[in-house]
């Protein structure tokens, strides 16, 4: 008899539980009203099936929802179990009730008898109900209590009355959220609403287990050379029954074993260790190296001993999982001696040590984003929705993500579509931005646990990069961001420099493991070693430093790991979001989707420090994409050109959770905003940058290739009529892997004035062989610029689009007006040279819709 699972996600029910006095009709307290329920599943999104509450993403209903958050909820099913099943006991098997996720407070009952209690959304819960269940129907009960009024009455009973180290509860320091092992933003951030919900956030499970189960295993591996490695396995099982079995482990790879033996014993759990010699012909590489990105299939069989024909029986138990093979390897060498600036910056750069990966013994330049839950409620979030939004991050050179502390440990769906597409992950564990009381040892062995069953379910994923202790938790104690409300002693420090590598060391001492971000040196904020998050940008209290994304250039970090700059969703996602009526510039509507903690005037008046003041939605969308998608660019091409100081750029954040104005570069429609567009031509791996340096033009060259790359150069200041005004051209070499520094420069004439309102840069360099890159640089705030008509002309073909232009065109955009889902672009927001055209490629038609048939939709924007 083989391993059984039936799935019991369907016909379950939820109601709120009502405590005694609270309903005239339930004087004695209890459910009523039962309601059909989703698992996996959120109290939200099955009331809002049901009618009880509206849709929280539109306009402000999140606001009328918060009653849901105050309230428990139980949820309900039956299970239908016969005889034959029952009779597994009887050969030494048990019967298991397995919950994927628990959100996150609840009691299981089954028949009426109390199974046990969860506590961590964070990991799998299993119910040993083998003495519980019975033949015909049981009864399945989950009792959830609010999380949000737990965590506070967790927070006021562990601060007391405020007089000792602890400080007082405030928004960072012990918040309620730091006492209840879930996803932390469910309780709100400053780009997502607060719905923290309950619910069976996982599939749920019957199992039943006749003989023996694998309950997880490890691998690990060393190449001996370039083409082979020895991989060792370590899978740990537990035996229901005496009879002696084989473990078995099969890798489909070029020249592998099939390595087996034979295990005997009691019933108890073993580890069992079996060792491969492998032919690994292609390792698996990151998005951008050359090389394949190569994965074998591992299969791992438990089964009976074959009989005496030798013929291998039906596994009692397999796992098939897809492995690759790389070295990945996180760099910090000392500086010695310090590296000075390179031309154009001044100073030099003091000592430190660098913050590089390397992979397959190669440096790599780190290109991506922070990734949060693409839903404010997890359960929502589909496969089809994740690749999406990571072939979006593939599409525009990213090689890494980092999975935010304060979201989830994502789905096997998010890791295996990043080992597809090559995208490295930079995993933290689930902190953030808070004080956690760590001198409390069941909260410690709660993270503990949540820590082992996480590493055990991603360890073995090539794409797998670095474990991080959590966000900002160091920053906040050391920075003392609620002043003298905060605690004085670092609460969790314990976790991220004892609990956490003491799990890694057991369960994957192969993968990196950094403290915290942002972490390094003495002070985590010390730009010469270690990570560093860049806000002085949008958080900035320095006069004049407050929203001009200029000031990126004050940073010479050795990893830039957040920096962002926020702006409006898409149209489309608002529209879906906002009434007609809510549709202006300073509707309350629109001010309640703004979550930045700015105040909403700040926030506009960062879109209108470069560009003109919005007059209508359309304009603040539209103006303040165009900000964003500067400030990014600005950013990142800063720190591609400190290539070899910096190891790389981490934005925040690639996408949201709803519809809202943000960080965020994809919209929760799947709507990329303009800075996508901008960042991926900043993230090109041939970079032509520009940068103004008092009166002159620095042309730099940052190659992330592994081959010097040769060619001609040129620098040319325009009119925007296309009258050229003057030219700096020569012969340069783009070095191997590396950034160029300034290898052209043009002077400004004296007769151009500082405003710069009638002139643009255009810079091209033409590669001996492969296609020309290009930039342009403004010398004025776009909102200064004396800008004509550019005559456009467009040509609509089967797939593309093609523009052409008179006179230069600042942030051409297009958008079809009126169709429920933006059509796909391989660019938007671009500029356009006098006499330059640009072909646009166009795929994913709404509705099935020719492109011919969307033409007279289209609507072309520019400055």
């Amino acid at each position: 008899m083989q391993l059984i699972s039936t799935s019991l996600d369907s016909g379950w029910e939820l109601a709120e539980r009502l405590p005694a006095g609270r309903d005239l009709f339930l004087l004695s307290g209890g459910e009523k009203l039962w309601l059909p329920a989703t698992v996996p599943g959120h109290v939200h999104t099955d009331l809002v099936k049901a009618g009880v509450i509206a849709d929280p993403f539109k306009r402000l209903a999140e606001w009328g929802a918060r009653w849901v958050d105050e309230s428990d909820w139980t949820y309900r099913t039956s299970i239908f179990v016969n005889a034959e099943r029952l009779a597994a006991r009887g050969i030494g098997g048990r019967h298991f009730l397995h919950f994927a996720g628990l959100d996150t407070l609840a009691r299981v009952f089954l028949n009426g008898k109390y199974l046990g209690q969860a506590d961590n959304y964070h990991r799998a819960w299993r119910f040993d109900v083998t003495e519980h269940l019975k033949e015909g129907e049981n009864e399945l009960r989950v009792e959830f209590d609010s999380a949000l009024r737990v965590g506070r009455e967790k927070a006021a009973a562990y601060i007391g009355d405020g007089s000792s180290d602890r400080g007082k509860t405030t928004y960072f320091n012990f918040p309620p959220r730091a006492f209840v092992r879930k996803p932390q933003y469910m309780f709100g951030w400053d780009w997502g609403p607060e719905l923290v919900s309950c619910g069976l956030s996982g599939s749920v499970e019957l199992l039943t287990v006749p003989v023996a189960e694998i309950l997880h295993w490890k691998m690990n591996y060393t190449f001996i050379s370039p083409s082979v490695v020895d991989i060792d396995f370590a899978i740990t099982l537990r035996k229901y029954d005496s009879q002696p079995l084989t473990v078995k482990a099969v890798l489909f790879a070029s020249g592998d074993t099939t390595p087996s033996t034979v295990l005997e014993g009691p019933p108890g759990e073993y580890t069992v260790p079996l060792q491969i010699r492998s032919f690994v012909t292609e390792r698996w590489n990151p998005n951008g190296v050359e090389g394949p990105r190569k994965r074998h299939l591992l299969n791992l069989r438990l089964l009976t001993v074959p009989d005496d024909q030798g013929d291998e029986p039906e596994p009692l138990h397999r796992i098939a999982a897809s492995v690759g093979f790389r070295t990945i390897e996180l760099v910090q060498e000392r500086d010695s001696p310090p590296a000075p600036a390179p031309r154009g910056y001044p100073g030099g750069a003091s000592g430190g040590s660098s913050f590089q990966f390397k992979v397959n013994d190669q440096p790599l330049f780190i290109k991506g984003a922070n990734w949060i839950p693409d839903h404010s409620l997890p359960t929502t979030i589909t496969k089809h929705q994740l690749r999406q939004r990571l072939t979006a991050a593939r599409d525009a050179g990213f090689n890494m993500l980092r999975v935010w502390g304060g979201g989830l440990y994502e789905s096997l769906d998010f890791y295996s579509l990043c080992d597809e597409l090559g995208i490295l992950v930079w995993q933290d564990f689930g902190f953030a931005c808070a004080t956690y009381p760590d001198d409390d040892p069941a909260f410690v062995e709660s993270v503990r646990a949540e820590a082992v069953a996480n590493v055990r379910r991603l360890r073995h994923h090539p794409s797998l990069a670095l474990w991080c202790g959590g966000n900002e938790n160091v920053e906040l104690h050391q920075g003392r961001w609620s002043g003298n409300d905060q605690a004085t002693k670092f609460y969790g420090e314990k976790l991220i420099l004892d609990t956490l590598p003491e799990v890694l060391k057991i369960e994957n001492p192969q993968t990196p493991y950094w403290p915290n971000s942002p972490y390094g040196g003495v002070d985590c904020r010390d730009e010469n070693s270690g990570d560093s998050h860049y806000w002085n940008v949008w958080h900035s209290k320095e006069p004049g430093s407050n929203g001009d994304w200029s000031n990126y250039e004050k940073c010479d970090t050795r990893f830039s790991s957040e920096f962002g700059f926020a702006a409006p969703a898409g149209l489309t996602a608002w529209k879906h979001a906002l009434a007609p009526e809510d549709l202006t510039v300073r509707s309350l509507g629109s001010r309640w989707h703004d979550k930045t903690r700015k105040g909403y005037e700040t926030y506009l008046g960062f879109i209108k420090m470069h560009f003109p003041e919005p007059q209508c939605f359309a304009d603040l969308v539209y103006f303040g994409q165009c900000n964003q998608a500067l400030a990014f660019a600005f950013g990142i091409e800063h720190w591609r050109r400190r290539k070899g100081r910096c190891g790389g750029t981490l934005f925040w954040q690639l996408n949201d959770c709803w519809p809202t104005h943000s960080w965020a570069v994809i919209d929760s429609a799947g709507e990329p905003k303009l800075a996508y567009y901008a960042i991926k031509r900043a993230y090109s791996p041939l970079l032509l940058s520009l940068r103004r340096a008092g009166r002159s033009i620095e042309a730099h060259l940052v190659n992330d290739r592994h081959q010097d790359i040769p060619g001609q150069l040129s620098v040319q200041l325009l009119t925007f009529e296309g009258e050229p005004v003057s030219l700096a051209e020569q012969a340069v070499t783009a070095p191997a892997n590396a950034a160029s520094g300034a290898q052209l420069a043009l002077a400004i004439p004296g007769f151009i004035a500082d405003a710069g309102t009638d002139v643009f840069v255009h810079a091209l360099f033409r590669p001996e062989s492969g296609e020309p890159v290009e930039s342009f640089l403004l010398l004025a705030d776009p909102k200064d610029l004396r800008l004509a008509d550019p005559g456009f002309q467009t040509q609509v073909g089967e797939h593309s689009i093609m523009i052409e232009v008179q006179r230069f065109a600042a942030f051409v955009t297009l958008y079809f007006e009126g169709v429920s889902q933006q059509p796909q672009l391989s660019d938007n927001g671009f500029f356009l040279a006098p006499g330059q055209s640009r072909t646009i490629s166009v795929s994913h038609l709404p509705d099935h819709q020719t492109l011919a048939q969307l033409a007279p939709q289209l609507r072309l924007r520019r400055l």
